[in-house]
């Protein structure tokens, strides 16, 4: 007799060949259990093997990202190929310290200024010329300003540039220009690196416009060379921070002597009468001023005996509408600070007419246009200049001269509108 079959779920007793219970209506069939697929596995390790190979990659990628360099200086330090760099942007005779902040103090008057900023390279340890395997690396070298002031009147800067002769060690020079009323502006360098970092250098710019001491023929004894010379060497003991700037407008008369203006800058004005007669000066006129400014002398003759040197500067200085005639030099730059510029002035009977003897860095004025020189043995002398790219002479006319330029130094010249005859 076969065991009664029940129902493993409910207990009640169920035909033999039941294959579900009638009275709790479950299945009595036992059920296999599924197999887990193997796919998954198949997948997973591939997927961790890819993981992991990610975040490697990502790990290089952050160590070796591009980065933006900018500690807001004019100064700062990177790092490449285990190397360490000092960049600095400021002067071009200070290689190691940035100028951050620099303010041009100029007289009140409309006229552009112009002024050098260079980029040096620097071993940091040993204070070397690390410019060579640092330029291997980059890609471009760009300075522009990112704030002005007065868009009517605004800091401008020219590409950077290499000037080997004006500032032999830097990796770049850019000049900036503005006017005494330019107020403040914010430049900015850009170093892009082949490898994608960019490194900036910020410079701040301020111009401090100041005011002018001025004397006039009715305000002040100046009708003789010894009442003029008196007042000029009183003008140091008169200045201070407020007055920097010196203008003297003179009588129309012939001054039987010279001048000398040291110590400070000076515009010396002259001026002419309805006989036509002009303020005249019979002896030498030397101009030392001050490293960075500027001194001008305009509509003023000054006639020599046929020897000696009619003007000599050693600072810079600017002629305009100014007679040089009868000396053994007429106008003579020298020392190593000194930049000297002629404008529609007449150059004439002269041995040597201008003779530019000087080295440095005070470039103030490259265009010499429409000058006359005429009659001098030799006209333009260039022994020496601070390394400008060119200098040009538009509009000016050499006739009957002995030599018109004798180019000693090699000076890049443009004479394009320059007439010869």
């Amino acid at each position: 007799m076969s065991e009664t079959k029940k129902c493993p779920l409910c207990g009640a007793v169920l035909p033999e060949e039941a294959a579900f219970c009638p009275h709790c209506a479950r299945s009595i069939q036992p059920r296999a259990e599924a197999a887990v697929p193997r796919l998954w596995g198949r997948l997973l390790r591939p997927a961790l093997v890819f993981l992991a190979a990610l975040l490697t990659a990502g790990a290089y990628w952050y160590r070796n990202r591009p980065q933006v360099i900018d500690p807001g200086g004019a100064e700062l330090r990177y790092t490449l190929d285990g190397a360490e760099y000092q960049i600095v942007a400021g002067w071009i005779d200070n290689r190691f310290e940035g100028a951050q902040t620099v303010y041009q103090p100029v007289e009140e008057k409309e006229m552009r200024y112009t002024f050098p900023q260079a980029l040096y390279i620097n071993d940091p340890a040993s204070g070397a010329d690390a410019r060579e395997p640092f330029l291997e690396r980059v890609e471009r070298i760009t300075a522009h300003f990112v704030r002005t002031d007065d868009p009517d009147r605004p800091w401008t800067c020219d590409e950077p540039i290499l000037r080997p002769d004006y500032a032999p060690g830097a990796v770049r020079v850019t000049s900036i220009h503005f006017t005494a009323w330019s107020g403040e502006g914010d430049m900015v360098w850009e170093i892009e690196m082949k490898n994608g970092d960019l490194l900036r250098l910020r410079q701040h710019f301020v111009a401090q416009p100041y005011q002018v001491l001025r004397f006039t023929p009715e305000d002040t004894a100046m009708d003789t060379v010894e009442a003029l010379q008196a007042l000029v060497d009183s003008i140091p003991d008169r200045l201070s921070s407020k007055y920097n700037g010196v203008e003297i407008t003179l009588p129309p008369v012939r001054y039987e002597g010279g001048l000398a203006v040291d110590g400070f800058d000076v515009t010396l004005y002259g001026s002419e009468d309805g006989a036509g007669n002009r303020t005249a000066f019979t002896g030498p006129v030397r101009v030392t001023g001050r490293d960075n400014g500027v001194s001008f002398l305009e509509h003023i003759d000054i006639l020599g005996p046929g020897e000696g040197v009619g003007v000599s500067a050693s600072a810079r200085l600017h002629l305009t509408d100014c007679r040089v005639a009868g000396w053994c030099t007429g106008v003579l730059a020298y020392s190593s600070n000194v930049w000297v510029n002629l404008r529609a002035c007449t150059v004439e009977d002269n041995e040597v007419g201008f003779h530019f003897n000087a080295a440095g860095s005070s470039v103030s004025r490259t265009i010499y246009d429409g000058n006359l020189f005429r009659r001098n043995g030799t006209a333009v002398l260039l022994e020496r200049l601070p390394g400008v790219e060119t200098i040009s002479f538009p509009g000016c006319r050499f006739t009957e001269n002995g030599a018109d330029i004798d180019n000693r130094c090699g000076q890049a010249l443009d004479l394009e509108e320059t007439i010869f005859e």
